[in-house]
């Protein structure tokens, strides 16, 4: 996913939804990010949330914002939940009004848990 930040109103939002799990497990999301704005503004926030058997979204579990990275960083999430409860993990990109550009690549759901 990819999200254009320029010419857009502070606090616009995009969402990447995963397909649903329903597994008694505990799952590793690998994913990489970029943030990048002009002259090293901000180009906004991005989120991640697990919304639980289609529940409301509550509070990122993590997010990062207000720094631009040169290059594709990594991170690995984990998340359990238990029988018989059902989650979907959802990327959400807000914007900031400055231009520049938010996105996500390589998002993986891994059946065991994070190497980190």
């Amino acid at each position: 996913m990819v999200v254009n930040t320029t010419g857009k109103q502070p606090g616009q939002k995009a969402h990447l939804l995963l397909l649903k799990l329903k597994e008694n497990d505990t799952h590793c999301i690998d994913f990489h990010y970029f943030l990048t704005g002009k002259d090293g503004a901000s180009s906004g926030i991005l989120n991640v949330y697990v919304k639980v058997n289609d529940g409301p979204l509550g509070n990122p579990i993590w997010n990062v914002s207000g720094m631009t990275t040169r290059s594709w960083n990594r991170a690995e999430l984990a998340i359990s939940t238990f029988w018989p409860n059902f989650y979907q993990v959802i990327f959400e990109a807000v914007t900031s009004g400055q231009p520049g550009y938010i996105a996500i690549d390589e998002v993986k759901i891994q059946g065991h848990p994070c190497s980190k």
